[in-house]
This record gives structure tokens, C-alpha cells and sequence, in this order.
């Protein structure tokens, strides 16, 4: 009689065990997350050989910063990826649509729309998509000599994150240029072209952080574009706040967070910046440039001329920039 019930509870395990593989979850797990076995409609995506990985990791243009993998997801239900030991590649991934998570340091983050995150290379991760909402994402695996530079360059200190950017429809646009030169993968020239393009693409999450819609963004792009407006004159840090009707002090403050410019350091750097195009492409004299930028003393002009450029404003006039 033992061995018959033995016999039987075997056979149950059985079944039962089968049944746990079918359906991709461990027994002792009741969240475990369903998992797609096949890909997404309308997925693109695109895998280098070793051969063009080893040609990118020898090439002068290319070894600095190349590609791996790279794809886009749209819609991507039960879309889910985990590696306990991590990926030997940094890896970018940027929702356009939907929402997502992403485990990285035993912490779950949300990510929604015109969100982006990039997992540091060797790092235990795991990511997917909400059930409700599946994301639409690119993604790309990038390495190189200057790849942990760029991932530092684009991840905050002390904040593993999503960062919030503005659509850009050029980001797009440098994605989709570089997937489709990648296809032509035995030619060197496209693949050369395609990772050139690539620090185009990373940068472009830096390049418009400041143009998000949230309050911060918006106050420091109406300043700005005041500044860009009345470099003849010569407006103050509280004339700047007024306009967005904060305090000056809070307006230092996002100013230091964001660009890590003081509000009048800016100011002066775009005047220096509209100086130097009228000293090249202008028969101007210095004293009338700096008139025209605010400065009724052309000795303090060209003292800051000098501390910003290198160089005073007359050598600069007579030599370009060069």
C-alpha cells in the first residue's frame, strides 16, 4: 500500500511539475511573472555578430563607443528580462509609451512614459513590462572605453532612478538611422557611421533634460529664454526670479542643480558667447560689442572676455577661433 500512495504522489509531482515549467513560475512564488515566448509585433532589433563586435572593439572611430544589440519594443505585453549576474554591456532602455519596472541594487523602480534608465554594466538586474499599460521602448547595449563615462555622464550621483526628458522628435530620428545603417552589417562604413551616431543618440537625454514639462524645467527655460532676449542689458538675479515669481534663492538653486551654472554666470557666459560671434562675423570694434552687450566699460568687457574665452577679445578678433 506504501508504494502504491508513493507511486501516486510521485506521478502527481510529476504533472504538477510539468504544469510549473508550462507555465514559467516557481512553486513558491505566487507573483512570479508570466513570460513571452515569442517577440512583439512591430519589433525591430538588431544583434552584431562577434565578428563586428570585435571589428568595433579594434576600430579608432568605433572602439571608443559602440553598439551590440539594439532594438525597439512597441507594446511589449509580458515583456520581461532577468540577469542575476548581469550584462557585460551598459544597457539604455527609454519608454516612449506605457509603463514598465526595472530591480537594480534590491530596489523596484516605476517607469513611464518619457522615462529613461541605463543599468550599469556586471550589476544583477531584472525589468518588464506593466500588465495594464505595456511599454514601448528603445534599447540599446552599448560598451567601449568611454562607455562608463557616458553612463555616469547621464546617471545622477547616489540615484539609480528613471530620469524624466522632453520627446524629441530628432532622438528619433538618429534611432532609427542608426538601426538601419546597423543592417548592413558587412559593410564597415555604415557600422562605422551607426556608432558614430550613437553618441549623438546618448547625449540627446542630456542635451533636453532641461525642456521636461514639470515646474523646474519650465522656470529655468523662461529664464533662459529672457537672458538669450536682453543680452544688452544688464537684469539681476532678482529681476530673474521675478519673472517666474520664485525667490532668488530657490532660483540659484535650480539653476545649480540643473546646469550647474549660477544664474549670472550663465547670463555672462551667453553674453561672451553673442561676443564672440560679433567679433568674428562683424566689422564691430571691441568698445561698440561690448556697448551692445551691456558693458559700459570695454576694460571689465575685455577682462571678462578674457577669464571665459582664454584670450582677450582683441586677439580673439584677430586670430577667429583659432
Amino acid at each position: 500500500m506504501d508504494k502504491i500512495i508513493i507511486s501516486f504522489l510521485v506521478k502527481i509531482w510529476l504533472i504538477y511539475a510539468h504544469l510549473i515549467k508550462r507555465m514559467d513560475i516557481m512553486p513558491d512564488n505566487k507573483y512570479a511573472i508570466k513570460k513571452l515566448s515569442e517577440g512583439f509585433e512591430g519589433q525591430l532589433s538588431c544583434i552584431l555578430p562577434e565578428a563586428t563586435k570585435r571589428f568595433c572593439a579594434t576600430h579608432a572611430l568605433c572602439r571608443k563607443l559602440y553598439i551590440t544589440d539594439i532594438g525597439f519594443y512597441p507594446h511589449a505585453g509580458l515583456h520581461n528580462r532577468e540577469r542575476p549576474k548581469g550584462c557585460t554591456q551598459y544597457i539604455l532602455i527609454y519608454c516612449i509609451e506605457g509603463e514598465g519596472w526595472y530591480r537594480l541594487y534590491d530596489k523596484t523602480f516605476m517607469v513611464k512614459a518619457d522615462q529613461y534608465f541605463i543599468l550599469p554594466k556586471l550589476q544583477g538586474h531584472e525589468y518588464g513590462a506593466a500588465d495594464k499599460e505595456p511599454w514601448s521602448i528603445y534599447w540599446v547595449h552599448f560598451t567601449g572605453e568611454q562607455a562608463e563615462h557616458l553612463y555616469r555622464f547621464l546617471t545622477p550621483r547616489k540615484q539609480a532612478g528613471p530620469q524624466t526628458v522632453a520627446r524629441s522628435p530628432m532622438r528619433q530620428m538618429i534611432f532609427d538611422d542608426i538601426l538601419h545603417h546597423l543592417e548592413f552589417m558587412n559593410n564597415t562604413e555604415s557600422i562605422v557611421y551607426a556608432n558614430c551616431n550613437l553618441y549623438a543618440f546618448i547625449t540627446s537625454f542630456k542635451q533636453v533634460q532641461l525642456k521636461t514639462a514639470d515646474k523646474k524645467g519650465n522656470s529655468i527655460q523662461t529664464v533662459i529664454a529672457l537672458m538669450k532676449d536682453n543680452l544688452d542689458k544688464n537684469l539681476t538675479l532678482e529681476e530673474f526670479a521675478a519673472a517666474v515669481n520664485i525667490s532668488a534663492s530657490h532660483l540659484s538653486a535650480l539653476f545649480r542643480e540643473k546646469t550647474k551654472y549660477s544664474p549670472i554666470s550663465l547670463f555672462t557666459s551667453l553674453k561672451i558667447q553673442k561676443a564672440s560671434q560679433l567679433l568674428q562675423e562683424s566689422d564691430y570694434n571691441i568698445k561698440t560689442v561690448a556697448s551692445k552687450l551691456g558693458y559700459d566699460d570695454q576694460y571689465h568687457f575685455s577682462r571678462v572676455f578674457k577669464k571665459i574665452m582664454g584670450v582677450s577679445p582683441r586677439k580673439f578678433k584677430e586670430t577667429g577661433n583659432n
